[in-house]
């Protein structure tokens, strides 16, 4: 049980639809059925749960997808950001498409955070993508590094791109780009059905990697970090910025789905906490907290973390092999009613 008032991250899912085809997406761009897309939240829809956020005390909101800005009102969803007198909004974008124009628009809407992902050099990132965009999207963060108040490269981390992160961080240093995350494959939509799951001993490996790197290069030159939960080290610091606070104080988050389904930052969920079209997030936040408590008492870290890590071994013990059961997952292919 967490026992804070508002969630301190709320990730929002502004659409399904995505100009790419990644191997690894957690929300199955380009497989959603009909009948789930047409019922996404409203633009007005989705700026009333900005609202509710913010005047919660919610630190920051992450706009995502999907690709946020092909969803059609976007540009009228930045018409609500002057509005939000409290919480950081972010923006998560691919960059592939975006034109200067459109890119100064994020910047003028109050936008204050941008995260751009790229996910290897050029050829692993065609490989991951599923397009020729790299060029592209490199000059698109450039544009924006200048701009933006904050920015950051997001690279998802998987077992396709393990041996090339490091590559695109020297290239991104080169470029003058000074801020990355490296961020674990979601088990997820396609990153859990393609097997592209790190295990304990490969995410361990990688922090290590990560920390060599954080001995040799300053912050102030390049700041690189890893976010994971459950992930076990002596060193990590007790002070976290609100990117990684959910990483290190379990249950601190809710992401929100373009359908409008609430769920924590859980490992796994037999059900959304509740919806935003029914309820509001205030009512789901609290009664979240007692089933939470609840779980707590039938679910030890300790267990939770060895299930987690389950997960990327892709089987039990036994060798039965492990149900994954993300929401998404089983509105596309186990049929969840969604409302």
């Amino acid at each position: 049980m967490t026992g804070y008032s508002a969630p301190v991250r709320a990730s929002v899912d502004v659409t399904y639809a995505c100009d790419l085809r990644c191997i690894h997406c957690r929300t199955n761009t380009g497989e959603i059925p009909a009948h789930i897309r047409r019922k996404m939240l409203s633009i007005e829809q989705l700026s009333d749960v900005m609202y509710e956020l913010d005047a919660m005390g919610t630190f920051e909101i992450t706009l995502t997808g999907g690709e946020p800005t092909i969803r059609k009102g976007f540009w009228e969803l930045t018409d609500t950001i002057p509005n939000i007198h409290f919480s950081t909004v972010t923006l998560i974008t691919n960059a592939a498409r975006l034109s200067h124009e459109q890119m100064d628009r994020i910047i003028g809407s109050g936008i204050r955070a941008i995260r751009v992902s790229i996910d290897g050099t050029r050829e692993m990132f065609e490989k991951i993508r599923l397009v020729d965009a790299f060029d592209q999207v490199i000059e698109n963060s450039a544009y924006l590094n200048e701009r933006a108040t904050s920015f950051r490269i997001l690279t998802t981390v998987m077992k396709t791109n393990l041996h090339n992160v490091f590559d695109l961080t020297a290239l991104l240093r080169r470029q003058g780009f000074r801020r990355q995350n490296y961020i674990l494959v979601r088990a997820h939509g396609r990153g859990a059905r393609n097997n592209l799951l790190l295990t304990e001993a490969e995410t361990m490996e990688l922090h290590a990697k990560v920390e060599q790197f954080r001995l040799r290069v300053p912050d102030s030159e390049f700041n690189l970090r890893l976010n994971a939960p459950y992930l076990v080290a002596e060193d990590i610091p007790a002070h976290q910025d609100v990117v990684m606070f959910p990483y290190i104080v379990r249950d601190s988050s809710i992401a929100i789905s373009a359908t409008g389904d609430v769920t924590m930052s859980r490992l796994y969920s037999s059900k959304p906490l509740g919806n935003v079209k029914e309820r509001s997030i205030k009512e789901i936040w609290s009664e979240a907290q007692e089933q939470l408590a609840e779980e707590a008492v039938e679910h030890s870290d300790d267990e939770l973390r060895r299930i987690f890590w389950n997960f990327a071994a892709a089987e039990e013990s036994e060798g039965i092999p492990i149900k994954l059961t993300s929401l998404l997952d089983r509105q596309v292919f186990e049929g969840y009613e969604v409302r």
